[in-house]
């Protein structure tokens, strides 16, 4: 709890505290190595400075998450024998008896009889293979269904066991969709807990990895092994799963923060609507309407003889097309916005 709490502590103030601080440095830089001013806050060009630099914070701080979501699990039963998770049965007896002969309680004393029937424990949980498959699955829980003996009841149980936390979880996306306000980010955290739902499910129902070396009718690609199975290859699926979860929950947190700063357009709903745009319209506009007023004021006098009326009608017109003609010679967000009104 303390962990979830710091991350979303974490990623209410540290993107945008570490992206001032980092583009502070960049522009110092930049400035004595090219002799060139940095942009002025209000331009656009320094709110694109300020996104790339926010995306980079961003990409650091994500791969610390993950690693530090990474480390914060428990060593599994191969990790305590020093095996690795595709290890024979008489890997595991020869990592136990080694393990023994170094730890046991009459060499070590009172202090390593915690440790030894830990491992203890491991070591007659992982010789039986059905356990074995359902312990790399669904972790040391397991151990506490006396009522299963086949892989097919454990199976069953543990799909079972796991579906909780996928149905509250999805209750809780439903309720914070009724309860908030409408914002893209709902229908990317919705594909993010489908991705997740899916990725569990693959790892589950996974063949395990043989445990037989390979030859002529053992495949060692049998094993079916994934980008987790890569990055840590001494863990097992039951922990992968826990780091997803650790995962889906940074992530949700994460875009409701991030998606706003990166992704402005698209959390209004209109590309004009950016911020530093509309004040550099703002300004430009009044401009024009400095220069329109000029120029109306350079006009001829009208003849004493025309109607009052026919001359306020000609004044406006005229005053419409010099505003129209400027408005048709601008570039950039003053033109964009103009082409799309017409």
């Amino acid at each position: 709890m303390s962990a979830a709490l710091f991350r979303i502590v974490g990623w209410s103030y540290l993107p945008d505290f570490a992206t001032k601080q980092a583009l502070r440095l960049i522009h110092q830089a930049s400035s004595s190595i090219f002799h060139r001013p940095p942009p002025d806050p209000r331009t656009p060009g320094y709110a694109l400075h300020y996104r790339l630099t926010f995306a980079a914070v961003v990409l650091c701080y994500l791969i610390y998450n993950f690693f530090e979501a990474s480390g914060s699990i428990t060593n599994n039963f191969y990790e305590l024998l020093g095996v690795n998770p595709n290890s024979s049965d008489t890997t595991l007896k020869t990592a136990f008896r080694g393990f023994a002969k170094k730890y046991h309680p009459d060499r070590v004393g009172p202090s390593g009889e915690a440790l030894f029937m830990e491992v203890r424990d491991a070591f007659e949980a992982l010789k039986d293979p059905v356990v074995r498959f359902a312990y790399d699955r669904f972790g040391p829980d397991v151990l506490k269904w006396k009522e299963c003996s086949t892989m097919r009841e454990y199976l069953r149980r543990g799909l079972l066991s796991s579906s909780l936390y996928h149905v509250m979880t999805g209750a809780g996306l439903i309720l914070f969709s009724a309860i908030g306000k409408p914002s893209p980010i709902v229908a990317w955290r919705y594909l993010l807990f489908l991705c997740l739902f899916a990725s569990e499910l693959y790892l589950l129902l996974a063949p395990s990895p043989s445990t037989s070396p390979p030859g002529p009718f053992v495949d060692a690609a049998t094993s079916h092994a994934t980008i987790l199975d890569v990055i840590f290859p001494k863990r097992i699926v039951y922990q992968h799963v826990l780091l997803l979860h650790q995962v889906f929950f940074f992530l949700s947190v994460a875009l409701s923060r991030v998606a706003p700063v990166l992704f402005p357009s698209l959390m209004r709903g209109d590309p004009i609507m950016d911020q530093q745009i509309v004040r550099a319209m703002a300004e430009r506009l009044g401009a024009l309407a400095k220069a329109t007023e000029w120029e109306r004021n350079t006009l001829p006098q009208p003849h004493e003889v025309l109607k009052s009326d026919i001359m306020h009608a000609l004044t406006m017109e005229m005053e419409d097309v010099v505003v129209e003609n400027k408005l048709r010679s601008e570039v950039g967000p003053v033109k964009t916005a103009w082409d799309f009104a017409v």
